[in-house]
């Protein structure tokens, strides 16, 4: 049974892996960018984006990530992050607009609060975002509304079982089967969903743990 010094540092540390602020949450975000790269690198990949399309992503930390992504996107493209964190969008807006390839635009504002145009977009993305939304059918019917006819939509999560060893995650994580996020997503009217597995990353040790580390990529689209 962890002790209160313990379960506070646990609260603490949940609530920056949520919304990395400050001096602790800039490393917060170097050591989510490590743990998180092959994640990302298959959602992006999911996504299966074209030159010159206009892209959305949930939570995108301090944009590192996402680089590849934007210079894909070309001159032509447009890059939107949707980020709670303020010190987080302001990383991700200096680190992406540099690159000078696609038109960058970061909304510090929550996923659920965010407005843009309907059926602007072609793709929409994020990793580990959906754990910190209770209503997910809330946030998946905003975004089939931004979508383009036919659009894709692609979050990335790592299974309910992983996230459960985990000692932070009892402190305002929902946790999900991804089983109930594509239920989900065909109740919002997507269609072609699929649920890619993937257990290939081995095991990482966080803290006095030993974590296999496992990923779920859930694509769906929009009916055109």
């Amino acid at each position: 049974m962890s002790t209160p010094e313990e379960v506070e540092q646990l609260r603490a540390l949940a609530a920056q892996l949520a919304r990395p602020s400050g001096e602790a949450g800039l490393r917060v975000a170097e050591n989510m960018n490590a743990a998180n790269a092959r994640l990302a690198e298959r959602a992006i990949a999911a996504l299966d984006v074209q030159p010159g399309q206009q892209v959305v992503e949930v939570g995108p930390g301090n944009g590192q990530l996402s680089a590849a992504l934007v210079q894909r996107l070309g001159k032509s493209g447009r890059y939107t992050a949707i980020e709670l964190a303020p010190d987080m969008a302001r990383e991700c807006q200096a680190r992406l607009a540099g690159l000078g390839a696609a038109k960058v635009q970061v909304l510090n504002v929550d996923c659920r609060l965010a407005e843009l145009p309907a059926a602007s977009v072609d793709g929409i993305f994020g990793t580990n975002f959906v754990y910190f939304l209770d209503e997910l059918e809330s946030f998946l019917s905003r975004a089939a509304n931004w979508l383009k006819p036919g659009g894709r939509l692609v979050i990335g999560i790592r299974s309910k079982a992983s996230m459960s060893r985990l000692p932070f995650t009892p402190y305002g994580f929902r946790l999900r089967e991804s089983a109930e996020i594509a239920a989900a997503l065909a109740g919002c009217g997507f269609e072609e969903i699929r649920d890619q597995y993937f257990d290939d990353e081995g095991e990482h040790r966080i803290g006095d743990l030993t974590v296999r580390v496992d990923a779920h990529i859930i694509s769906a689209r929009k009916p055109f």
